[in-house]
């Protein structure tokens, strides 16, 4: 972790800063805007301006240095009294350069000793206040650091965890497929044998795209169609979709809408006498799954896999849950789109 950019401009305009700010009374003067501070020397804006900008240039320096011995001691078991006399002596070494090349050029200094002490303690007071803004940025960088690998934990973790609700659905799938198969292969083996021919176009799919947790609405769409393929074999046309979608460019989290099609199959009668009529509609940024009630006599034992998996995977990755409602002749689901 070393500065970057960011860091090298904020050191730059905080060494702007302290330097205009440890001369202001002096532009002051200068401009006639007090009259009562009196120095030992005189100056001009030349010398002034020689001095804030060497100045600048210590703070950016001593700044610059400093952020990067403090990472290094976060990092490295250096010796802080080494690095510390370092410091020193660099403030020691520029405070002389740059006060006796002062006085050398302009060669107004009337008290030499207090010339001295007073750019010494400048110096002393910069390199303080830098090495509290380099403390200052790297706490910062380290905060937005650790936010980060938060950010990152968080996302491997719900990733894992949508991952294990996505697994939750294949085998509860697999396991009425192979029911309905083993039912069908008795009583007609033509039907069992498209059936077993979807199921696997079914599976590759999902296979191919088991990376994916929000897909097209039309790619969503075609996998509905084939699930619905593989109830149609046995229930024919007991079970007749309407599909009303405008927006082909909205997406959808991924097998949310096979586990209403397993809900509807599971929970209602289906015959010729007591068809089911299933509706996709879209409203706005929502899809409205819509299905007549012909309820089963026997009390039906839920698993909860179905509707409150898809409920989970709705809030993890949208924050948003599903809708529910229930009258006494309609099941509706809606589902946000994205």
């Amino acid at each position: 972790m070393y500065s970057n950019n960011r860091e090298n401009i904020s050191i730059l305009y905080v060494s702007i800063f302290i330097s205009l700010l440890f001369n202001i009374h002096k532009l002051l003067r200068i401009f006639g805007e007090i009259t009562a501070f009196e120095s030992n020397w005189n100056f001009d804006l030349y010398e002034l301006l020689f001095q804030v900008q060497f100045q600048i240039i210590f703070c950016y320096l001593i700044g610059v240095i400093f952020f990067k011995k403090i990472q290094a001691f976060s990092y490295k078991k250096f010796n802080n009294l080494k690095s510390l006399i370092l410091f020193i002596l660099f403030t020691l070494a520029s405070w002389l350069i740059i006060s006796i090349t002062q006085e050398i050029i302009f060669d107004n200094v009337s008290n030499k000793k207090l010339f001295y002490r007073t750019y010494l303690i400048r110096f002393l007071l910069s390199a303080v206040l830098m090495y509290l803004t380099s403390r200052l940025l790297i706490l910062n960088k380290q905060n937005k650091l650790k936010e980060l690998e938060n950010e990152k934990l968080k996302s491997s973790y719900l990733n894992s965890k949508l991952e294990n609700l996505k697994n939750q659905i294949n085998p509860h799938f697999l396991f009425n497929s192979f029911a309905n198969l083993s039912a069908l292969i008795d009583v007609n083996k033509k039907k069992a044998k498209r059936h077993l021919s979807n199921l696997s176009y079914i599976f590759r799919y999902t296979l191919n795209n088991s990376n994916e947790q929000i897909v097209d609405l039309t790619d969503e769409l075609e996998l509905f169609n084939s699930y619905l393929e593989l109830h149609k074999i046995r229930f024919e046309d007991s079970i007749s979709v309407q599909i009303d979608t405008s927006n082909k460019q909205a997406k959808i989290i991924s097998m949310s809408l096979q586990p209403l099609l397993e809900n509807v199959i599971k929970h209602n009668e289906i015959s010729l006498e007591k068809p089911i009529c299933i509706r996709l509609k879209q409203d706005k940024n929502v899809l409205v799954f819509e299905n007549n009630l012909n309820k089963k006599n026997r009390i039906i034992k839920s698993n909860s896999i179905g509707l409150s998996n898809l409920n989970e995977r709705y809030k993890i990755l949208l924050g948003k849950e599903i809708n529910i409602q229930k009258t006494k002749t309609h099941f509706i689901v809606k589902l946000p789109l994205i």
